[in-house]
Formats: structure tokens, C-alpha cells, sequence
């Protein structure tokens, strides 16, 4: 019985090789992708840390109840206000 050699084609063989370097290139840039993603996950890991340390000063600032000497600062820094028959004087030579 004689084998007859089937000859492929030119057709199959540009096919397997476009093939090949689609396969390439996909990998290669899905690649660069995971690194972007890996690089943005550390970063936003690092945004989350910083966050949580906020959040637990904040926390602990607050939950020790109210502290009325830190409230009259605000007041007076922020808002403004002052007590009743206190006498605030402004200093005009900075200016």
C-alpha cells in the first residue's frame, strides 16, 4: 500500500501563521495590560491605607466625647464667634 503525502496547502499555512502572530500579539499586550492593572491595584492599595489611617484618627478625635476647649478654638478660628463681653483685639500693623 503506498502513503500518498497530503500537501498542504498554501492557504492553510498563511492561515497558521496569522494565526501565530495574532496569538503573539494578543498575549503581548494583554501582558502590558496586567502590569497597567497590577500597577493601578498597588496604587489604589496604597490610596486605601492612607485612607484608613484618616479615617481611624478621625475616629479616635471624636470618640473621646466632646472637648469644649477644641470646640471654642473652631469657633473662634473658623467662625469667628466669641463669648459673651470678650474683647477681641486685631492686629492692623501686619497688614
Amino acid at each position: 500500500m503506498v502513503r500518498k503525502k497530503k500537501k498542504v496547502n498554501l492557504l492553510t499555512k498563511v492561515l497558521v501563521t496569522a494565526f501565530a502572530v495574532y496569538a503573539a500579539f494578543t498575549m503581548v499586550s494583554l501582558q502590558v495590560k496586567i502590569d497597567n492593572m497590577k500597577e493601578t491595584q498597588d496604587r489604589l492599595r496604597r490610596e486605601l491605607e492612607l485612607q484608613q489611617l484618616l479615617n481611624a484618627e478621625l475616629y479616635n478625635a471624636t470618640s473621646g466625647g466632646i472637648d469644649r476647649d477644641y470646640i471654642a478654638k473652631l469657633a473662634r478660628e473658623d467662625l469667628g464667634y466669641i463669648f459673651p463681653g470678650e474683647l477681641v483685639f486685631q492686629d492692623i500693623s501686619s497688614k
